[in-house]
């Protein structure tokens, strides 16, 4: 008996210690910043030529870790793996096109915005698109569960079929590949296909929700969150947002404040 009290007793110490909340020294004593980024969703994120991660939130996780005085790791992630990288701690923070709600609030927490898009429907110049109700008979495409499906999904008409993929790279390959009429997508990730795919004449048929980025952290880790939103004002502050979002052709209107 006084061995299985003993036991339970270390298990729930051990169990404590793996609850408590990473903290900006944990991350300074580790040596290394480990940051989720999703590089199927440029320019945001993407492998460049050399096959190495590259985009706005790679160069934000980069300062970031350059302020820390500590190495970067970056670990792939997708829209609907976000969460499960943070709570499984397999992630310090989540930079990847990552914007809050209510329902993700209740897992994680949000740093304040870094940067801004809107949700719009892409579809070729010959769909004629001028209201969400011309989607009805339509296959549009939306990443599983992210923001494009909450926010599309509850006003998509009658008729309207929705087809969901694990990743934006899925979603711009239905697109290109015409197994979809259009997709609901982020405003400067749909100039990007469209620059690059100027043979399918894509447009932007209309905006159906603004769509805020922050900064993702397992919810308790308040130490953390208050480096990371004196890290962002800093950088609003500094002029180096700006420059990160000229850089990529983004458009930037984000206050200091």
């Amino acid at each position: 008996m006084f061995r299985r009290l003993l036991l339970a007793a270390s298990l729930a110490c051990l169990f404590a210690a793996g609850a408590q909340a990473q903290t900006i020294d944990d991350i300074l004593k580790k040596g290394k910043l480990v940051v989720g980024i999703d590089v199927t969703n440029p320019p945001y994120g993407n492998m460049g030529k050399t096959m190495e991660p590259e985009g706005l939130d790679v160069d934000v996780a980069k300062a970031m870790a350059k302020r820390l005085g500590v190495a970067l790791e970056i670990v792939q992630v997708t829209g609907p793996s976000r969460i499960p990288t943070l709570l499984n701690n397999r992630a310090d923070v989540m930079i990847a096109t990552f914007a809050p709600t209510p329902e993700r609030a209740l897992q994680v927490s949000f740093s304040s915005v870094y940067s801004d898009v809107q949700q719009v429907i892409l579809a070729p110049e010959s769909r004629a698109i001028k209201k969400v109700a011309d989607t009805a008979g339509l296959k549009i495409g939306v990443v599983r569960g992210n923001t494009q499906d909450v926010a599309f999904t509850p006003m998509a008409p009658p008729g309207c079929t929705i087809l969901r993929f694990d990743d934006d790279a899925g979603v711009m390959q239905a697109l290109l590949s015409g197994q979809v009429d259009g997709i609901v997508t982020g405003s400067v990730t749909s100039a990007v296909i469209s620059k690059q795919n100027p043979d399918k004449k894509l447009e932007i048929k209309l905006a159906i929700r603004d769509n805020p980025l922050t900064i993702g952290v397992r919810r308790g880790q308040q130490d953390l969150l208050n480096w990371i939103n004196t890290f962002i004002f800093y950088m609003k502050y500094s002029g180096e947002l700006e420059a990160l979002h000229k850089k990529y052709d983004i458009p930037y209107a984000l206050p200091v404040l």
